[in-house]
């Protein structure tokens, strides 16, 4: 991500040839790849902007507990918002990139600003999906990448493991997604507040 003044800048991409044909048209026609491109984006610019909740269950083989990972959005750029603008597409490789920027309100300016403080942890994960299952799963392997930043941020700070953890996240930087082994693998840079954290009873 670059940061102008209160604009942000994401650099997506959108396959016009998946590997997995799902659908009639193919390869993707450029108009329907530039929507595509542009609810992508829409994502992206929600979760730098506003973030989301989450609630993390740890994995726990002596209690039969299954790990699991919820992203519920705080709030969401609306489709069609003036201030979302591609500034550039570029066709390579089979792919359309497109360079994008989303100017800030006021309040989504100060917004970003309060996560910028030290009550706010840095972390990074890496989050991987199924190619094959087609290109919604890119977004997937964003998901999981948070995922893999916040458990990497708790692993060395919440010593006895608990039932479930609360807390907020954003997207701290545009995402990197490659291809490859059969898989999305996306890095991404989150910063993340714990709100609470839900210890076992012990009776």
């Amino acid at each position: 991500m670059a940061r102008c003044d209160d604009r942000l800048f994401i650099r997506p991409w959108i396959e016009l040839e998946p590997l997995v044909r799902i659908e009639a048209e193919y390869p993707i026609p450029l108009e329907k790849a530039e929507r595509r491109l542009l609810e992508e984006a829409r994502i992206l610019f929600s979760g730098m902007v506003y973030g989301w909740t989450f609630l993390y269950t740890p994995g726990d083989r002596e209690r039969r507990v299954e790990e699991s990972f919820l992203l519920t959005p705080v709030a969401e750029i609306s489709w069609g918002s003036p201030r979302l603008a591609v500034r550039e597409t570029e066709v390579a490789d089979l792919r359309l990139f497109a360079r994008i920027s989303y100017t800030l309100s006021d309040d989504e300016l100060a917004r970003r600003m309060s996560w910028e403080g030290n009550s706010a942890a840095l972390s990074t994960g890496r989050g991987t999906a199924n190619v094959f299952k087609g290109p919604a799963e890119k977004l997937a392997s964003l998901r999981d990448a948070i995922r893999d930043a916040v458990r990497a941020h708790l692993a060395a700070r919440v010593l006895n493991k608990p039932r479930e953890i609360r807390g907020e996240v954003v997207l701290w930087e545009d995402p990197y997604t490659i291809v490859r082994a059969g898989t999305y693998t996306t890095t991404a840079r989150v910063k993340l507040q714990v709100r609470e954290i839900v210890p076992y009873r012990i009776f």
